[in-house]
């Protein structure tokens, strides 16, 4: 690899490291108001649950002094449920996206390394997953768990109606990213590192963990990037249905829903916490395509 196209300096170029930049300050800032909502709500003096709006008029009220985002349907605190909101579609894209990749890079590592019939056994199952649209796959799983407070595993988390949504999308998401490391194994064991090891002796772990594992990271540092993004949407749109996060918690999708009755004459309602999917979405994808830019040589070549 030349200095030129080195993942250092391709770091100065501007087009490499404006989206990276741009897409930090927006995640970064959700982040931080996720973890730091029960100081940013306590200072804003608003519970998210708590009916705040005066009983003088009816809510939705607009934003003012008191309540800088006005306040919802029910008289609540639009900004202190934005701020709760965060936590749970961070919460499930992070979260979603780590099962994915666990599973993924299991099963595609043993379908690169093993090939035969391991290899057409395990792409026939990610077929599979692929022949359903993933959108009606998650909500037909969910919706057929209409009482996740009883299932036997998700009584046990603190929210079980944003576990199952988790469980699901990191279940249906994992067969992208075994595409993506059976690619790179196909390609990495060829490679003169990857049969010397075998030629000296090493055992099938070693060469798979010591050797292929860790030069296979970054598209999947990439992947799953996007990853957390397009979870973060997809919870939206199944809270926006009525299967995702259950009431009273202040999942964005669940407020867009509540807001669409009053689009027209009170927009700020659903217009605020839609904004907020748009920005984190934005933001995690940013955050992916400059890592592209930044850790592939060959694109870097080719915005030389």
């Amino acid at each position: 690899m030349t200095p030129e196209t080195s993942p250092a300096r391709s770091w100065f170029r501007p087009r490499t490291r404006l989206p990276l930049i741009i897409g930090a300050l927006l995640v970064g800032v959700f982040v931080l108001c996720a973890a730091a909502a029960p100081l940013l709500t306590g200072w804003l003096g608003y519970d998210p649950y708590e009916q705040v709006g005066s009983r003088l008029v009816t809510p939705p009220t607009p934003p003012s002094r008191e309540n800088l985002l006005g306040t919802d349907a029910l008289g609540r605190d639009l900004l202190s449920r934005l701020v709760y909101g965060a936590r749970i579609s961070l919460e499930v894209g992070v979260v979603a996206e780590m099962i994915a990749l666990a599973i993924g890079t299991f099963l595609g590592a043993c379908a690169g390394y093993a090939g035969g019939r391991t290899d057409a056994f395990l792409m026939r199952c990610a077929d599979l997953v692929f022949a359903f649209p993933g959108p009606l796959l998650a909500l037909a799983i969910i919706a057929a768990v209409p009482e996740p407070e009883t299932a036997p595993l998700l009584r046990h988390l603190p929210h079980p109606s944003v576990g199952i949504v988790f469980l699901v999308l990191g279940c249906l998401g994992w067969a992208r990213i075994a595409r993506l490391v059976r690619a790179e194994f196909l390609r990495l064991r060829e490679q003169e590192f990857a049969q010397a090891a075998q030629a000296i002796g090493a055992n099938g772990t070693r060469v798979v963990m010591r050797h292929l594992l860790p030069n296979a990271l970054r598209p999947l540092i990439v992947a799953g990037t996007l990853g957390v993004g397009g979870n973060i949407l997809m919870e939206a749109w199944l809270s926006f249905l009525g299967v995702g996060a259950r009431p009273p918690l202040p999942s964005w999708g669940a407020m867009v829903t509540e807001g669409q009755a009053y689009f027209l004459a009170k927009p700020w309602v659903c217009v605020a916490p839609g904004l907020a999917i748009l920005l984190v979405v934005l933001g995690f994808n940013l955050i992916g395509d400059g890592l592209s830019d930044l850790l592939d040589p060959r694109r870097g070549r080719a915005i030389a």
